[in-house]
């Protein structure tokens, strides 16, 4: 149960951090640079399914489902508490670009393809360790193969 307690609180703060973050990367996707924050969206959800891996499978599963609907449930509400200042400010200190609807769509897409990238994450790192252990376990297991191939019990015989 501790790890689905801990999933939970580790998928609201990051849920929150992400929907904060999501915002300001379509700004930088609109006005900076599209690679740029497709990338830092890419490194988001890397980072996140890293920080949910060390927990059981399924608790960082469903971390990672709450964080994606925490992400985009609240970064849309941030996106329209955050972009009128930004606009004003963006303009005010240099030319705004506007995305067309097509664009902003597009951006959409990108980024819940993108934040999908934490579930692989976490799958990756489960798999990898599972592959660790099973290693172990088969070199355990062939040692003791190797152990008593030369016992001497059963030359006697």
């Amino acid at each position: 149960m501790k790890d689905f307690q801990r999933s939970m609180k580790l998928s609201l703060i990051f849920g929150l951090c992400g929907a904060v973050v999501l915002p300001l990367l379509y700004e930088c996707y609109a006005n900076i640079s599209r690679t740029g924050a497709l990338v830092l969206i890419a490194a988001w959800a890397v980072f996140v399914g890293a920080k949910l891996s060390p927990l059981s499978i399924k608790a960082a599963l469903l971390a990672a489902s709450a964080c994606l609907a925490y992400t985009a449930g609240l970064g849309f509400m941030m996106f329209i508490l955050l972009h009128p200042p930004l606009v004003k400010w963006l303009e005010k200190n240099s030319k705004y670009f506007y995305l067309t609807l097509e664009e902003q769509g597009a951006f959409i897409g990108y980024a819940f393809a993108l934040m999908l990238l934490s579930f692989v994450t976490v799958l990756a790192v489960w798999g990898v360790r599972s592959a660790v252990h099973r290693i172990r376990n088969n070199n355990a297991i062939a040692a003791s193969y190797i152990e008593n191939a030369f016992d001497s019990e059963e030359d006697d015989r």
